[in-house]
């Protein structure tokens, strides 16, 4: 009897680390570019308006989606480079916070559920999460922000580059 319990155990202890390693196997990395939008972005700045009088959460939500993401993966951390625009999420949802001390730094942390990567950012009164998933060869993000009090939710849509 003991030796069947010590023999589920050490299966136990074989299994357990596989199932964890499996939920952060989808591979995110390379050059992405935007397909789709949904639903569309307003023309013109300034957010419902038109106007180009917008607040700074029109300006935000209304912007124009990345026309291309850099995605750089390992074990431990994803990189997400928008433009020049670089952002370092930990994976094990542990708190990035640059510039550190400062009140109004961008704070990042990242966790796998199943196979989607949730990203978190804030920075000041704003808030997003990103939702990435890769099905079929494409990337899509769930982007959902939240600022000023007011929210929003984009599905946007990226084929890889290719060279």
């Amino acid at each position: 009897m003991k030796k069947r319990v010590l023999l589920w155990l050490v299966a136990l202890a074989l299994i357990v680390p596989a199932g964890v390693w499996a939920q952060g196997s989808a591979n995110l990395s390379g050059t992405w570019k935007l397909d789709k939008v949904d639903p569309p972005l307003p023309t013109g700045r300034g957010g419902r308006g038109g106007g180009g009088g917008g607040n700074a959460y029109e300006e935000n939500v209304f912007s124009p989606a990345p026309t291309s993401l850099v995605i750089t993966q390992t074990p431990t951390e994803v990189t997400v480079q928008t433009g020049s625009t670089k952002a370092v999420y930990k994976l094990d949802n542990s708190l990035t916070v640059v510039p550190a001390g400062d009140v109004n730094a961008l704070k990042t942390w990242a966790h796998w559920d199943g196979s989607k990567l949730h990203l978190h950012q804030k920075q000041g009164m704003s808030f997003s999460r990103d939702i990435l998933s890769v099905s079929g060869g494409a990337l899509t993000v769930q982007k959902d922000l939240e600022s000023g009090g007011g929210s929003t939710t984009r599905m946007l849509t990226y084929g890889k580059a290719t060279s």
